[in-house]
């Protein structure tokens, strides 16, 4: 459990450098924290979502490997859908800021994230589904 944790640590340390890294146009240390912090909160929100639309039709033994698994589930892959949108996104409203590139390419690059976002989430609803399936099975060969 603790090899785990520390990698949960690890994928949120490296998303919080890479969309810090991605915001050098923003001067104020203050706006940058507020970014990443409202980012990740809307990440856990949206991933709890994800998760709750993959667990349908799935039973648990007991409410208590449930909550195992949402927490498991959901700690891995914030930082995962992190890394797909928060440096991304951070780049092009700092390149919208300093007026760094022009608006039609913005818009492209706006769609392409919209269309990889709705992609993932699709592949991560049958991934979730798979990867509870998959602990449920586990724990009815091991008895428990």
């Amino acid at each position: 459990m603790i090899a785990i944790l520390l990698i949960i640590i690890i994928l949120f340390a490296v998303l919080f450098l890479w969309t810090w890294n991605n915001m050098k146009d923003f001067e104020n240390t203050v706006r940058k924290i507020r970014f990443i912090t409202i980012g990740i909160l809307g990440l856990f929100s949206v991933t709890y979502v994800i998760f709750l639309i993959s667990k349908i039709g799935i039973t648990y033994p007991s409410e208590e490997v449930l909550t195992q698994v949402r927490r498991a589930s959901v700690l891995l892959c914030v930082p995962i859908n992190g890394y797909i949108t928060l440096p991304h996104i951070a780049k092009i409203k700092s390149d919208i800021e300093t007026n760094a590139i022009d608006n039609e390419r913005n818009k492209k690059r706006i769609i392409i994230l919209v269309v990889v976002i709705i992609i993932v989430t699709i592949f991560e609803i049958f991934y979730l589904k798979d990867f509870q399936n998959g602990i449920i099975a586990s724990l009815e060969n091991k008895g428990l």
